[in-house]
């Protein structure tokens, strides 16, 4: 008896997909490949480089982060575009994580490859890749200190390159 209900539950178990979850993580992506006429006009450009942009996954939803600058200062933002009723719904399976999003001009659709956290961003036809990252993940703290930590460190050598341009 107990083997039959031992099998019973070996086979559920796994007549069931169980996709590890995302809610409350977030992933920290540096562009490998990218388009500049294609990123986002929040994303801080820096020697003709953007910078690393975030999306933290929440109640089946992403949100969007970038390090922008704002007169002086350097800061995390949210994306304007993806107000909390606005951000965009994600799928997930074993192997991907999809989404769309729509800045002022264009639909791109995101894929981040579970595996090698590699996010591309692509029109929303699929038949053109824009761009190209390496993401990292985390938690939903260490997410938010990662991306803070990424600003003040571009913070401080905007104020460093600053100091030196003035005589």
């Amino acid at each position: 008896m107990k083997k039959i209900f031992l099998t019973i539950i070996l086979v559920f178990s796994q007549s069931f997909p169980s996709f590890g979850s995302v809610d409350s993580k977030g992933i920290v992506c540096k562009c490998i490949e990218c388009k500049l006429n294609h990123l986002d006009p929040s994303s801080l450009i820096i020697n003709e480089k953007p910078t690393e942009i975030g999306f933290h996954f929440k109640i089946n939803k992403v949100a969007i982060y970038y390090i922008s600058k704002i007169g002086d200062k350097i800061k995390v933002s949210e994306n304007i575009q993806t107000t909390l009723r606005k951000k965009k719904r994600f799928i997930l399976n074993n192997e991907k994580i999809n989404w769309t999003y729509k800045d002022s001009l264009n639909i791109y659709y995101y894929s981040l490859d579970r595996k090698t956290l590699i996010l591309s961003k692509k029109n929303i036809t699929r038949t053109e890749t824009h761009n190209i990252r390496k993401c990292e993940a985390f938690n939903e703290i260490d997410f938010f200190k990662k991306m803070n930590d990424l600003s003040n460190n571009y913070q401080n050598d905007y104020n460093n390159i600053s100091k030196k341009n003035k005589i």
